[in-house]
């Protein structure tokens, strides 16, 4: 019987049938009872924001909810309630305006839009790894774009290799005139660590020199973790380096080629909402476009609860308890890790930790059992072979640490029997 499927959705479900096929958990794996670690969500401020929802709708809810999204660019409200976070947390060099911010239903929707705005179909746009595998699919259903792997030597220190990895990627690529882009994720996911000042600006140097896109997922920006090791890089935003006149300290760049990108989702543990934005301060024509490709993605509730808690008094102190509860968690694993001899990076932002949890795994058919053994065992991860992160080095897992520390103790018990049983 014929589907009746366009023939570019059909090249879609060839593209991601296999994507599926190769994260599919084993039969025997109980869903009601695992624990799920190798999903994005955060879930430390869950019963604090529920309570605040309420209380937002209840008090804020008019009429206008129900009407349909403002077309020029999404809720006012909103817009003036994220410019005023940029600008008090992100240290712009150039204030944020409402005509700098574009909405959209969530950061993969804007990284997805926006690419299609400044790609054509059949262009190139470099991403450092690791990053998850699932982007390069991602890019290329919709907006028919490809994918280059800027690939890392090692996972520790990798920000040091920023700079040697893009230029590798760009060099070896087939088409260079095909590159139209750098999309970099800062702070990373998922090795939770922001990359350095220098190589920022070496990568907006690297970008305007090839007249290329540079997208900036700031994403995990603001989810600190408190005196960690490692801790000599804070989170430096794009928006703070785009500067075509050079005052000290900022980097001669296009500023209408920069872009960055954020959302709710991870910080405020908000992923259903599917709110967020794109925010290009000095191309005007590309936030028109952005406009006019998602001015019906987002929806008045998320809108309306995210600006009611955006400019609410209290604010520093939910992200303060986040920051809390984020690293309390995160000690928990660390400290199992060490009592498991356990190689892992370790995270200064965000909510993942990238670690070696399959020590003596040698290939990618070990790697695959050995992870789905403990999916079965009750502790799902995300497996490092997802990332197109370092060749040949398995064994590497993305596990979630923004759970209760209640439910990460639970998994560490349960991880910790595992390793005994592998090790038999």
């Amino acid at each position: 019987m014929d589907s009746g499927l366009s023939t570019r959705m059909s090249r879609a479900v060839q593209e991601l049938l296999p994507v599926s096929a190769a994260h599919a958990l084993p039969k025997n794996y109980n869903a009601s009872t695992a624990i799920d670690l190798s999903n994005g969500q955060n879930e430390v401020l869950r019963e604090e924001l529920q309570e605040f929802f309420k209380t937002a709708v209840e008090d804020e809810l008019t009429a206008d909810a129900f009407a349909l999204p403002d077309p020029n660019g999404g809720d006012v409200a909103l817009r003036a309630a994220l410019a005023a976070f940029f600008n008090t947390h992100f240290k712009p060099i150039h204030p944020v305006t409402l005509e700098h911010l574009v909405l959209t239903a969530g950061a993969g929707d804007a990284i997805e839009s926006v690419v299609h705005a400044v790609c054509d179909e059949g262009d190139s746009v470099i991403v450092p790894g690791p990053y998850w595998d699932g982007f390069d699919h991602f890019v290329k259903v919709r907006p028919g774009v490809n994918t280059i792997a800027a690939h890392p030597p090692t996972y520790h220190k990798y920000d040091n290799y920023l700079l040697a990895s893009l230029q590798a990627a760009y060099n070896f690529a087939s088409d260079r005139s095909k590159i139209k882009a750098v999309i970099i994720c800062n702070p990373h996911n998922p090795l939770s660590r922001c990359y350095p000042r220098r190589a920022i600006i070496e990568c907006m140097e690297f970008c305007q020199e090839r007249n290329l896109h540079l997208i900036s997922d700031e994403l995990y920006a603001l989810a600190t973790l408190n005196d960690t090791p490692g801790y000599e890089h804070p989170f430096v935003s794009a928006l703070s380096l785009t500067e075509p006149f050079m005052p000290e300290g900022a980097v001669k760049v296009d500023p209408s080629r920069v872009h960055v990108v954020w959302s709710a989702s991870k910080l405020f543990g908000s992923s259903g909402f599917r709110v967020g934005c794109l925010i290009s301060q000095q191309n005007p024509e590309l936030c028109s476009a952005m406009t006019l490709l998602t001015a019906s993605h987002t929806n008045n509730i998320a809108s309306l609860y995210l600006s009611s808690l955006l400019q609410w008094s209290q604010l520093p102190t939910l992200l303060a308890l986040n920051s809390e509860r984020l690293t309390e968690s995160y000690r928990v694993l660390a400290d199992a890790f060490r009592r498991w001899h356990v190689d892992f990076v370790p995270p200064t932002h965000g909510i993942f930790v990238f670690a070696k949890l399959g020590r003596s795994i040698r290939s990618s058919v070990e790697d695959k059992a050995f992870f789905q053994r403990l999916a079965v065992q009750g502790v799902r991860v995300s497996p490092g072979r997802f990332y197109n992160g370092v060749d040949s080095d398995y064994g590497w897992c993305r596990i979630r640490f923004s759970v209760p520390t209640k439910v990460m103790q639970t998994a560490i018990e349960r991880i910790t029997a595992f390793l005994a049983r592998e090790a038999i």
